[in-house]
């Protein structure tokens, strides 16, 4: 079917890059996952002509023309500032010293002759829960969003829009420090960040502060235990495993978690106010038993004045795997709306893409894709607000607790 225009969304990992498209009815044109290869450890000038692969990989699954693309959304892992830049000294994911600084938004930006509009992923996934939520009203409303991995990252959106701050760091919510009274057990050592903090929400809620802090610790009271017996990298992606076999240990790990998380959100409360508290990450992913009992104890911990409870909400960030790339576009949407009188069609791109140069002798064609992978894909014609299902609960009032 013809669209008017298009904007393609990006989700940059550090294994492969997701690519989806979004059109000028509100309306995603693929509802699965599209993925290539994003080498990222490569360094940049493979990881860039992975992306451009991604672009021409969902133009070529959607049979959208490039004429009909007028911006990009690109999001990927931190730490990088607001407009693209990678930290200084590098990332987990890029560890290549050639990313060190590397600007990934402008050279994606020069390479495709296409504005791309860039956030790290824990934005990205934060704006597509809540225009999943809000949908229409999106630009009236709030939320936060936690997304527990390797780390712990997150978003905060307000009036639909993602706060980014003075230097794009806004929205960190795993290097927020949090009360630890109560939430250690007797004789636990301070948790530790890699950031260098101490007792920030990341050094307790992640991947990491599973195998730097908690197991480290829950291995010595249960002694024998058959997770001492492994390599404590290997252990820490066991854990959640253990939990949903309700394995003790592993339940007190899980429980010291959604502690953080409920206390993290307690503070977001007192100087957000949101609408919505969103929970992301591999635990939404688990076997459904083991995701309502955790919900259920970041809900217990999550305290709010009686106001705040009637006005908000908590659910889990909906299509997980595709949020990324789906919050991008957004992104790129609203971009592209505030700054329509300033875009040209993608008639700007004088040759076709590639992923080396673009020169009018691409595989002898020009405008002819590079490669074209085929994945599962259909098309979706779900109306705007309607692509996932959130599950709404209520939450803990000031002053009290509720029991899982």
């Amino acid at each position: 079917m013809p669209v008017d225009w298009v904007v393609v969304g990006l989700d940059n990992g550090g294994t492969s890059n997701n690519g989806t498209i979004l059109d000028s009815s509100g309306r995603f044109l693929l509802d699965r996952m599209a993925e290539v290869p994003s080498e990222v450890r490569e360094g940049p000038d493979k990881a860039i002509r992975s992306l451009v692969l991604s672009v021409e990989q969902v133009l070529g699954l959607t049979g959208v023309a490039i004429t009909a693309v007028r911006a990009v959304g690109l999001d990927t892992p931190g730490p990088a500032s607001g407009d693209g830049v990678i930290s200084s000294k590098g990332a987990t994911n890029f560890g290549h010293v050639g990313w060190h600084g590397f600007d990934i938004r402008g050279a994606l930006a020069e390479r495709l002759g296409l504005p791309v509009i860039y956030n790290n992923d824990g934005n990205a996934a934060a704006l597509y829960a809540h225009n999943v939520r809000f949908g229409a009203e999106s630009g009236q409303r709030s939320s936060v969003a936690a997304i527990v991995g390797t780390g712990l990252g997150g978003g905060i959106i307000e009036t639909g829009q993602v706060i980014k701050g003075a230097a794009g760091m806004a929205g960190e919510l795993g290097h927020v420090p949090i009360p630890l009274d109560g939430l250690l057990d007797d004789g636990q050592p301070m948790p530790a960040c890699n950031c260098g903090q101490s007792g920030d929400a990341e050094s307790v809620a992640s991947l990491t502060g599973i195998q730097n802090n908690l197991l480290p610790y829950w291995l010595t009271r249960y002694k024998g235990h058959a997770l001492g017996e492994v390599p404590i990298g290997v252990a820490a992606k066991q854990v959640r495993t253990y939990g949903e076999d309700g394995d003790e240990m592993a339940l007190a790990i899980f429980r010291q978690q959604a502690m953080a998380l409920g206390r993290l959100f307690t503070i977001a409360a007192n100087f957000l106010d949101p609408d919505a508290y969103f929970l992301g990450g591999g635990v939404v992913e688990a076997a459904p038993h083991f995701r309502d009992w955790f919900f259920a104890e970041v809900r217990a911990h999550t305290v709010l004045r009686e106001e705040q409870a009637r006005a908000a909400e908590i659910s889990l960030v909906p299509d997980l795997d595709m949020a990324g790339a789906r919050g991008s576009a957004y992104a790129a949407r609203d971009w592209l709306i505030g700054h329509s009188h300033q875009v040209k069609p993608a008639t700007v791109l004088s040759r076709p893409l590639s992923l080396d140069r673009r020169d009018d002798h691409d595989h002898g064609e020009a405008g002819g894709l590079i490669a074209r992978v085929l994945v599962p894909v259909r098309a979706a014609g779900r109306e705007t607000g309607a692509l996932a299902r959130t599950d709404l609960v209520a939450l803990a009032r000031h002053g009290q607790r509720q029991r899982a």
